[in-house]
């Protein structure tokens, strides 16, 4: 059960469906629907009617586009809840003219358990990537949950199922990466190259009755195996680099 120390305010606006995404950021991914050709597997076995926690692999890159696409497949075109990309705030990429815009205007919200809680509570689903830096930076197309257990707490003190998803192409679409430190990297090419992306959705896993330690580890390690298989599968199927539909 959730205690009231655990409970967050409702998400006071719940995603907006401003002019600026109906004129802008609609026809934006619309386009970039042609420039992916994705290929959906599974959506219709996440629930229509109530918050999901998705949790992902982190793309290897920074643009977003692949997330953007993701987010006008699930909801805006299927009529599914919203869902919110958590992502760490303040970063160098949130100083970009142009990216800073796009990142405010879709829907993205700060990655901490009080704004998660906040918007699955409020009715909205949330999008985590829990291997975070470790998997930007990392293999191509491989989980390193180790040691994450905020996405499966987040799921049980809102009661949430998790639905693992993979993007099978995400991770090549900047084939060249120019390390520029430890936690920095220059994508190259800049753009992404038009890969085709197919997006699998996982069968949701029910959270634990209670955020118990030892209960949430064990929850993570078999959202972490699904998630890990399912991508595996994924890029297994996965199509050429200039393949058909």
């Amino acid at each position: 059960m959730i205690g009231p120390e655990d409970r967050a305010p409702r998400n006071p606006e719940r995603f907006p469906r401003t002019w600026r995404q109906r004129a802008l950021l609609a026809p934006l991914t619309r386009g970039l629907k042609i420039w992916y050709r994705p290929r959906v597997h599974g959506l219709d076995g996440v629930p229509m009617d109530r918050p999901v926690v998705y949790v992902a692999k982190h793309p290897r890159g920074y643009l977003y586009l692949e997330v953007i696409l993701l987010g006008f497949l699930t909801f805006w075109e299927s009529g599914r809840l919203p869902f919110r990309a958590m992502e760490r705030r303040g970063t160098s990429l949130h100083r970009i003219p142009g990216l800073s815009w796009l990142r405010r205007h879709v829907g993205t919200i700060e990655a901490t358990e009080e704004a998660g809680l906040a918007a699955l509570r409020g009715g909205e689903s949330v999008l985590v990537f829990p291997g975070g830096t470790r998997e930007l930076y990392g293999p191509e197309d491989q989980l390193d949950w180790s040691g994450r257990l905020g996405f499966a707490r987040l799921s049980t003190l809102a009661e949430a199922p998790v639905v693992p998803v993979a993007i099978a192409g995400a991770d090549q679409q900047h084939p060249f990466r120019l390390a520029l430190g430890r936690r920095s990297s220059l994508w190259l090419p800049p753009f992404p190259l038009p890969v085709p992306l197919d997006y699998w959705f996982g069968t949701p896993l029910t959270p634990p009755k209670t955020a118990e330690p030892e209960l949430l580890a064990a929850f993570a390690r078999e959202a972490s195996a699904a998630a890990s298989a399912l991508l595996g599968r994924a890029v297994l199927l996965r199509r050429p680099l200039l393949g058909g539909a």
